[in-house]
C-alpha cells in the first residue's frame, strides 16, 4: 500500500470528467496538480515518513487517524498521524461525524506551549509545573516493553497533556440566533484544555460562520481501516492472527527445547560417582573427561535423562496452525513462476485472485480515506490560500488567491493509486491482458493508446518520449528495410555487371566484323560468357529478393498461428477455471490435470 498511496512523483492527481475542456483548463489542472504534489513532497517533508509509520500501524492496530489543520507556528495546512490511543471517541460512534464528543490527547513540550501562548493561539495564563501523566496498566506494560520510563522524577523535563475536545456548547453570551431569536442550539466548538492545571487555553468556533445557517462542524480528522469492527475502533493483523502468532511461537519453543535437550540431555549421577570437583564435562571432539565412579561401571553411575526428540505430532501441529493462520491473513502460498511451469493457468489466476482478496479490500478502503484527506487539505488551504506556494520557489504557475480558489472549486483532488488495483503487478496484468485483446483484434483497439498507458502503469511519467515520429510509425520495422537495401545493391550490381559485358561483347563484334581483330586471336565467346554471368547473377538477385519476401509473409503467419495457439490455451484455461469455481474441491482436483495447456516446447525464435 505505501507503494501506491505513496508514489515517488507524489500522491496527487487531478479528476477532470469534462471531455470538451480547453487548453488553458488542461494547464491550469497540470499545474495544480505538479504544485500540490511539491508540496506534500518537498515543502510538508513529514508528510512521506509520517504517512509511512501509520500505514506500518494501521496493519498492526487496525486503526489509524489523520488530523489535517492550518499550523500556526508552521503558518502552513498539515496533515499529520494520531495514535488511536490519543484519539478518545465513544465506541457507540459508528464514524467520528456522528461521535457526540472527539477528544484530541497532545504530549506536548513546555516551550512549544508557550510559543502558542505568544502567537495569542492559547491564553496567557500561568499554567505552573506539568503534573504526572496517570496511565493505565496497559500503557504502563507497554512503555515497561519499550524500555521507557514511566514518567519523568524532574518535573523540568516533563512535557504538558494538553486535551483539544471537539464538541457542541452553548455558551452564553454567544448563543446561536435564527432568524433573529436565541434558538438554544448547542453549535461546534473546539476547546482546549491543560490537564494537570484546569485551565482552558482556548475556545474557537469549529464551523464556518459565512455559508451555515444551522452550524455543522468542520472535520479535523479522517479514520484509516484496516479490517472493520463491531464498534468504532477496527481491528487489525494483531487481533486477526494474535492468537496464532502466539501459538505457533509457544510450539516452536518447545521443539526447539526438545530438540536441544535430545542432543544435550541431562543426566543423573551415583552419589557415589559425585566425589569430584564438577559434574558439568564439556568433552571435545575426538577428547574424553575424567569421572569417578567409587569402582561402579560408567553406566551404572551415570544415566542421562529419558528426554524425548521433538515429537511428530506437534510439529505437524505447528504446520496446520501455519497454514491457518495463512489462510485466515489472506496469504496464499503456491509456486506461480519459473518454479513451476506445470502449473494450470486458471489455477494460477484462481491462486492470485484469492491472495489478494483482502488487499484489494484494505486498498480500497484506504484509497477511500486518503481522497477524504486531500478534500480537507484543501479546504485548508482555502482559509489560508498564500500558504500554497509562498515557499515554492518555482511553481509551475503563478498563482494568485482569485485563480487559486477557482482551480480548487474546478477540480477534484484525488490519489494517485488506482482503487482498483492494490499492486504493481495486478496493473501488468491488466495491461498485458488489454495487450492480448488489442493483437486478437486490431481493427478495435488503437495501439497507441494501449501502449501509452501500458507504458504509464510500468512507471515511465511520460511515455511520449518513446514514441517514433509520427512519419515513422507506418514505416516497415529496420530488419526488413536493410534487408531490402542488400537486395537492392545487389541488383544494382548485377544490372551493372551485364550491361558491362553487354558493351564488351558488342565492342569486339564490331572488331571482328570490321576486319581489325581476327577471331583466331581473341575468342569472341568470352563476351557473351560474361553476358551470361551477368545475367545469371541478375536472376539469382531477383530470386533472392522474391525468397526474402516469402520468408517475411512466412514469419507473419507462424506469428499469427502462436497468437492464435496462445488464445486457445487461454480460453481452454478459463474455461476449466470455472468448472473448477463451482465444482466441489476434491472433484476439481482430481479433474485439474486433465486441462493442463499443451507443454508444447518452443525455440528461442518463437519465444521472442
Amino acid at each position: 500500500s505505501r507503494s501506491e498511496l505513496l508514489p515517488t512523483d507524489g500522491p496527487v492527481k487531478i479528476r477532470n470528467d469534462n471531455n470538451n475542456a480547453t487548453l488553458q483548463e488542461d494547464q491550469m489542472a497540470n499545474a495544480l496538480e505538479r504544485d500540490l504534489n511539491h508540496y506534500l513532497t518537498s515543502t510538508a517533508t513529514e508528510y512521506y515518513p509520517d504517512t509511512d509509520r501509520m500505514l506500518l500501524m494501521l496493519g498492526f492496530g487496525g486503526t489509524a487517524f489523520k488530523k489535517i489543520y492550518y499550523c500556526p507556528l508552521r503558518n502552513r495546512p498539515v496533515s499529520e498521524t494520531v495514535d488511536a490511543d490519543d484519539l478518545i471517541v465513544s465506541n457507540d460512534a459508528t464514524d467520528l461525524s456522528n461521535a457526540r464528543r472527539v477528544t484530541h490527547r497532545i504530549t506536548m513540550r513546555p516551550s512549544i506551549v508557550k510559543r502558542m501562548q505568544i502567537l495569542g493561539v492559547y491564553r496567557d495564563v500561568d499554567l505552573g509545573t506539568p503534573g504526572m501523566r496517570r496511565l493505565d496498566p496497559l500503557q504502563r506494560e507497554e512503555r515497561d516493553q519499550q524500555g521507557i520510563s514511566a514518567e519523568s522524577t524532574n518535573p523540568l523535563d516533563r512535557d504538558r497533556e494538553i486535551y483539544e475536545c471537539y464538541c457542541e456548547l452553548d455558551i452564553k453570551g454567544f448563543e446561536h440566533k435564527h432568524k433573529g431569536k436565541v434558538s438554544g442550539l448547542e453549535i461546534p466548538y473546539r476547546v482546549t484544555v491543560d490537564v494537570s492545571s484546569k485551565e482552558i487555553l482556548s475556545i474557537v468556533r469549529n464551523y464556518s460562520e459565512d455559508t451555515e445557517d444551522l452550524p455543522v462542524a468542520k472535520r479535523n480528522f479522517v479514520k484509516y481501516t484496516f479490517v472493520p469492527g463491531l464498534g468504532f475502533y477496527d481491528i487489525g493483523l494483531l487481533h486477526i492472527l494474535g492468537n496464532t502468532t502466539n501459538a505457533i511461537t509457544a510450539a516452536w519453543r518447545e521443539l526447539l527445547d526438545a530438540g536441544m535437550y535430545s542432543n544435550f540431555p541431562g543426566f543423573l549421577m551415583a552419589d557415589t560417582g559425585a566425589r569430584q570437583n564438577t559434574n558439568i564435562f564439556r568433552v571435545p571432539p575426538g577428547g574424553g573427561a575424567l569421572i569417578k565412579t567409587g569402582g561402579m561401571p560408567i553406566s551404572q553411575a551415570v544415566m542421562p535423562l529419558p528426554y524425548q526428540p521433538p515429537s511428530q505430532a506437534l510439529m505437524q501441529l505447528v504446520s496446520d496452525m501455519a497454514q491457518t493462520g495463512a489462510r485466515i491473513g489472506g496469504t496464499s502460498e503456491m509456486q506461480v513462476g519459473e518454479g513451476r511451469a506445470d502449473a494450470p493457468v486458471g489455477t494460477t489466476i484462481a491462486m492470485i485472485e484469492q491472495a489478494t482478496k483482502v488487499m484489494n479490500a484494505v486498498h480500497k478502503r484506504l484509497h477511500a480515506a486518503q481522497a477524504e484527506e486531500f478534500r480537507l487539505l484543501c479546504d485548508c488551504f482555502r482559509e489560508n490560500p498564500e500558504s500554497f506556494w509562498q515557499r515554492n520557489s518555482k511553481p509551475t504557475m503563478q498563482w494568485d488567491q482569485q485563480m487559486f480558489l477557482k482551480a480548487l472549486d474546478d477540480y477534484d483532488l484525488t490519489p494517485q493509486a488506482d482503487p482498483n488495483t492494490a499492486s504493481h503487478g495486478q496493473r501488468i496484468m491488466k495491461i498485458t491482458a488489454l495487450k492480448q485483446l488489442q493483437q486478437a483484434n486490431p481493427s478495435m483497439y488503437d495501439p497507441i493508446a494501449i501502449d501509452v498507458a501500458a507504458l504509464q502503469a510500468i512507471g515511465w511519467s511520460n511515455p511520449s518520449q518513446f514514441m517514433a515520429p509520427p512519419n515513422a510509425q507506418a514505416s516497415p520495422p529496420p530488419e526488413l528495410l536493410q534487408a531490402q537495401a542488400k537486395m537492392k545493391n545487389d541488383e544494382m550490381t548485377a544490372q551493372a555487371r551485364m550491361m558491362e559485358a553487354q558493351a564488351r561483347a558488342a565492342e569486339i563484334q564490331a572488331k571482328i566484323q570490321s576486319g581489325a581483330l581476327a577471331p583466331k586471336q581473341e575468342n569472341p565467346e568470352m563476351g557473351q560468357a560474361a553476358l551470361n554471368a551477368a545475367q545469371a547473377d541478375l536472376i539469382n538477385a531477383q530470386t533472392k529478393r522474391s525468397e526474402i519476401g516469402v520468408r517475411h509473409q512466412e514469419r507473419m503467419v507462424e506469428d499469427q498461428n502462436r497468437d492464435l495457439d496462445r488464445q486457445s490455451r487461454e480460453r481452454v484455461a478459463m474455461l476449466q477455471l470455472a468448472r473448477d469455481l463451482v465444482m466441489h474441491p476434491e472433484q476439481a482436483k482430481a479433474v485439474e490435470p486433465l486441462s493442463k495447456p499443451s507443454e508444447r516446447k518452443f525455440s528461442e525464435g518463437e519465444r521472442e
